[in-house]
Formats: C-alpha cells, sequence, structure tokens
C-alpha cells in the first residue's frame, strides 16, 4: 500500500504490541487470513487503516497489511496475506508461522477511511488482498448503519480467487441495503465478466454523489479510479490504496504498504 503519512495520521501510533497468531485461514491458492490477538496492550484504529508486522527476533524486514476487521472489544484484528515468491516476511507468515506464535504489530497508519459524517451511497473496488479494508470498512458500516446503500465489487481472476463471498452473502441477507459483486477477469463463468474499468459505466451510471474507495495493486487502482472520475465521481470523495508486493521508499517516520 503507497499510503504516505503526515505527522496528522500517525498520532496515536504505537510499536511493537504483541500479537499471539489465533487463526490461520487460506482463501486462495496464494493468500491466507491470520486471526491476532493482542498479548497485552491492543492496537486502537479506524477501519480502513494498516498496520506494520514484524518477527519477534526482529531478524525479518518488516512490512505493512491493511486491517481486515472493523475494531472490537476483543482487541483482535484480521491480516490477509499474499504470499510473494522471495518474499521474506509473506513467505514466514504463511509458511514459517503456527498458531500460538507471536508477531509485532505497529500503528495505525493510513488515511483510507470512512467519514462517519457522511451518509451518501458508498462504492467499493478491490482485487486481490486489497478487499482487507474494504471489508473492514463494509463491517463498520454494518455496525453502525446497517451498509445503506454499500456496494462492493471485487475483481478475481478465476473464481479460486474470490475470497469472502460467504461472509458477504450473510451481511447481505440481514441488510438488503448491502451488495456485494464479484468479477472474473480470466475464467468464464456467471457474469459480470471482466475488468471492472470497463464494467462501471453499465453498473453505475454516475458516481457524483457516492464515496468511491478503491483498494488493489497499483494497476487496478489507478484504471479504477480513472473509470469512476469518468463517471462523475468528485475528487474528495475518491479514495484509493495501492498494494505493492515490493515495499515502497520508507521515510522515517512513515510507514508503506508493501505485501511482501
Amino acid at each position: 500500500m503507497s499510503t504516505r503519512q503526515t505527522a496528522e495520521t500517525i498520532v496515536g501510533a504505537v510499536d511493537d504490541l504483541e500479537y499471539t497468531v489465533l487463526a490461520r485461514t487460506p482463501h486462495t491458492p496464494n493468500i491466507i487470513e491470520l486471526e491476532l490477538a493482542p498479548a497485552g496492550e491492543r492496537l486502537s484504529y479506524r477501519s480502513g487503516q494498516y498496520v506494520v508486522i514484524g518477527d519477534p527476533d526482529r531478524a525479518l524486514p518488516v512490512r505493512s497489511y491493511s486491517l481486515a476487521n472493523a475494531p472490537n472489544p476483543s482487541g483482535r484484528i484480521n491480516v490477509l496475506v499474499t504470499e510473494v515468491p522471495g518474499g521474506e516476511m509473506s513467505t514466514w507468515l504463511h509458511r514459517g508461522l503456527r498458531i500460538g506464535d507471536r508477531v509485532l504489530v505497529s500503528g495505525p497508519y493510513g488515511t483510507f477511511v470512512a467519514d462517519p459524517g457522511a451518509d451518501g451511497p458508498v462504492l467499493c473496488l478491490a482485487a486481490g488482498s486489497g478487499l482487507a479494508p474494504i471489508r473492514a470498512l463494509a463491517e463498520d458500516a454494518v455496525r453502525r448503519a446497517g451498509a445503506q446503500r454499500f456496494t462492493v465489487l471485487f475483481s478475481a481472476r478465476t473464481q479460486a480467487d474470490v475470497m469472502n463471498m460467504g461472509r458477504f452473502a450473510s451481511w447481505q441477507r440481514q441488510y438488503p441495503g448491502l451488495r456485494f459483486v464479484r468479477t472474473l477477469t480470466g475464467q468464464a463463468g456467471e457474469p459480470p465478466l471482466g475488468r471492472l474499468p470497463g464494467l462501471l459505466p453499465a453498473l453505475f451510471g454516475d458516481l457524483c454523489g457516492h464515496e468511491v474507495f478503491i483498494a488493489g495493486a497499483p494497476g487496478f487502482v489507478a484504471d479504477c479510479a480513472r473509470a469512476a472520475r469518468g463517471l462523475g465521481a468528485r475528487p474528495g470523495h475518491l479514495h484509493t490504496e495501492e498494494f505493492f508486493h515490493e515495499p515502497w521508499p520508507w521515510s522515517a517516520p512513515v510507514a508503506a504498504q508493501g505485501q511482501q
């Protein structure tokens, strides 16, 4: 994720909180979800933000991951981790980490958050582990207001790459204002099919009244943002978060999102 903080966005950030691994759930051939519980002090954050994760021995390069759940009383947090070939941290999180092990968590960081005073429709577009902050925003909307006029469009290459359909289907049954749509870019199947930038005009004719959130790889984010602007999305209401396989250069104390 390429979010570059100002001093304002890192106020309240804390370093090296210990978290214990409670569960690890495979979602796709290369993405797992980790559920982490605070071993002591817990993180305070807003839905859509991210954290930096390190190993207890500080032997591996730290990487940052978006939080995939809204804040909750238990203090537990969830992250989606894409395994990157040659990525030391993502390989350790995928293959070396076990239930009961501990990790170091720092944060929170980022401005990919909703305005609590906004009451207009929300459109979220995500691909891959970019679903993490979008899922947190959706969960927060469900808790606060039943997710009125809240749409999530998720782009996957194949059906095997689609995540969390059961979770979103359950929310849709409980909250008719929430809608989850998946599209496939590399496999035939039930429509819609194709890349989201090309599908947006048919799915949403006008976005001038929407809050738009886009998270995923840089090319996906850029193309979706361009399409959203073409449909009237206003600059102050268009929020983007880019996920990089390689870490963005750091300039202390600013964190950057590297999914490695």
